[in-house]
């Protein structure tokens, strides 16, 4: 037995659940067809963190939440981390799956099959909590633990759509369509409570608290101009500094194997023993992975077999896709684009080039006859850009790369790390640069995520750089969209014309204009139509746009 099998007890109520209560869609065709008139609170409140990876009762597939979904693809964690990543700068998926072109060139519709999987992933898991609400009983913290999911699910919603269906009660009414600033004044007042009903420390380790309320908090704080129009840099420094001093830290300490290879406090948050080896004091909200007890195609096994082909360095299991690898661009933030063209380095050895530990990418594997250039240009070639290998399953406390020593050679173990106290360290430098703090924001960059990258100090800050040193630090890991946005930087007329280019828009330097509705995704054209809420918000005081968010239907 592995350590990661003692967390079995954590998923039994996810794999035997058969889900009792009625959870139809809010549509005229239910999502989940299967209802009885049961309540299993326990088996539910396990249902609800499961769904933040798993995609059915059985997995990796069978007897799936959403019917008609492909159900490889439609998991909450995958989709959400595609849409955030396949249109930015990080990097290329390589596969044609549907929907996938129009979102790797931002030209999406509300037809987009990846755009319904990830709304109808929504819909059902604020159904899910909203059953849970209504019908548990008085348990003071699992009640609150499920306001913060579906708070969670809510705050996505914010970010990603124009204007969300909102639902607070459990009901088969057609929900009414709230704008951005109605919908970000609901979350304010939840998270708000929350940091005060959530427990104020983990019950358990896959389990949230207090700070996890506060991260939310600051990472709707630092978008609020973007959601509502009016800043609040103010606001998001505070929920920040409060998310720090519930408790998690940075991982600071590495490891060195038997074959002397090095795994850097960074790399250890995205290794196969995450939950022990000490990356889980840094992560606020940890989501379960294990290769026996828990399989799915949207976990971190989508992560780590997405980034490999079969002859680079061992990384824990076999799966292997080669369909998704970094843009030049990506590359770029770490190393010149002089220096790269001369650099041959697998992942334990590029921070060695690129004197960053978070530069956890490939150019290079000896006996690998494959080799990864920097040709860019939208190819689709999984040696086009060098891999990127950021997730893996080796564990740190393995004598040897070529042994792991996880809980199935296949499947993955690696835990998600979906929220880490890293964030409220840039939230709080950012926060710190917009009221003018400048040198107050880099000393916390300097002495937090670049100090544990054992990266050079910063010695100026600009918002070029802010915006990069974000990237440097949470990427690959779905959230490059919303940072983009943020600093005007990914579509409309205030988009930066000359210095950021990427793939997704064209082979040539110039950049290609993008319509300012590509901040935000379009709600499927067949909720639209069936719901007779949603015709109200074609003339929308608040939002002006023709069509509620701006798209046909």
């Amino acid at each position: 037995m592995t350590m990661k099998n003692i967390k079995v007890w954590a998923m039994i109520g996810m794999m035997t659940l058969a889900l009792t209560a009625c959870v139809k869609d809010l549509d005229t065709e239910p999502i989940d067809k299967k209802s009885t008139t049961g309540f299993n609170q326990d088996a539910l409140f396990t249902k609800i963190y499961s769904t933040l990876a798993t995609t059915g009762q059985e997995g990796p597939a069978g007897s799936a939440d959403i019917e008609g979904a492909d159900e490889g693809v439609s998991g909450f964690y995958r989709v959400m981390w595609e849409l955030n990543e396949f249109p930015t700068d990080e990097g290329w998926w390589i596969w044609g799956d549907p929907g996938v072109d129009v979102a790797r060139t931002m030209q999406w519709d509300g037809q987009n099959a990846l755009v319904k999987m990830l709304y109808d992933r929504f819909i059902i898991v604020i159904k899910y909590c909203n059953l849970f609400l209504d019908r548990a009983d008085d348990n003071k913290d699992q009640r609150a633990e499920v306001r913060f999911i579906r708070a969670l699910n809510y705050w996505y919603m914010l970010d990603m759509f124009y204007v969300a269906p909102f639902m607070e009660g459990n009901s088969n009414e057609y929900p009414e369509f709230r704008t951005r600033p109605q919908l970000y004044a609901w979350l304010e007042t939840e998270l708000k409570d929350l940091t005060s009903q959530l427990p104020a420390t983990r019950i358990q380790l896959y389990r949230v608290d207090q700070a996890a309320a506060w991260l939310l908090l600051s990472r709707l704080y630092l978008n609020a101009e973007v959601y509502t129009g009016e800043a609040k840099w103010a606001d998001a420094q505070k929920a920040a500094d409060n998310a720090l001093k519930c408790g998690y830290t940075l991982h600071t300490t590495s490891k060195t194997n038997k074959e002397g290879i090095t795994y850097t406090a960074y790399q250890q948050l995205f290794m196969g023993d995450n939950d022990i080896n000490g990356a889980q004091n840094e992560a606020v909200l940890l989501v379960y992975q294990d290769g026996n007890y828990c399989r799915t195609y949207c976990g971190s096994q989508f992560a780590i077999a997405a980034t490999r082909d079969g002859g680079m360095v061992p990384w824990g299991c076999s799966a292997n896709w080669k369909c998704f690898r970094s843009s030049p661009q990506f590359v770029y933030k770490f190393v010149s684009q002089t220096a790269a063209d001369t650099i041959k380095a697998d992942e334990y050895h590029m921070r060695e080039y690129a004197k960053d530990d978070r530069a956890i990418l490939c150019s290079y594997v000896e006996g690998n006859p494959n080799t990864w250039k920097l040709s860019g240009g939208m190819a689709g070639d999984f040696y086009a850009s060098w891999a990127c290998p950021k997730f893996t399953d080796v564990y740190s406390t393995a004598d040897s790369l070529a042994k792991p020593i996880g809980s199935d050679s296949e499947w993955a173990d690696t835990d998600i790390p979906l929220m880490r106290i890293a964030e409220a360290h840039l939230t709080k430098a950012e926060a710190m640069f917009r009221q003018g703090d400048v040198s107050g924001a880099m000393n916390e960059i300097n002495t937090s995520v670049r100090a544990r990258a054992n990266a050079k100090p910063l010695e100026s800050l600009d918002e070029m750089t802010l915006c990069d040193e974000w990237s440097r630090e949470f990427w690959g890991e779905g959230r490059r969209r919303t940072d983009l946005i943020r600093f005007n930087r990914f579509a409309g007329d205030k988009a930066d014309a000359n210095a950021y280019h990427w793939e997704g828009r064209g082979n040539s330097n110039a950049f290609k204009q993008v319509e300012q509705k590509y901040n935000w995704f379009p709600i499927p054209s067949d909720d639209k139509n069936v719901n007779p809420n949603f015709k109200s918000q074609v003339v929308n005081a608040e939002g002006a746009l023709p069509y509620g968010d701006g798209y046909e239907f």
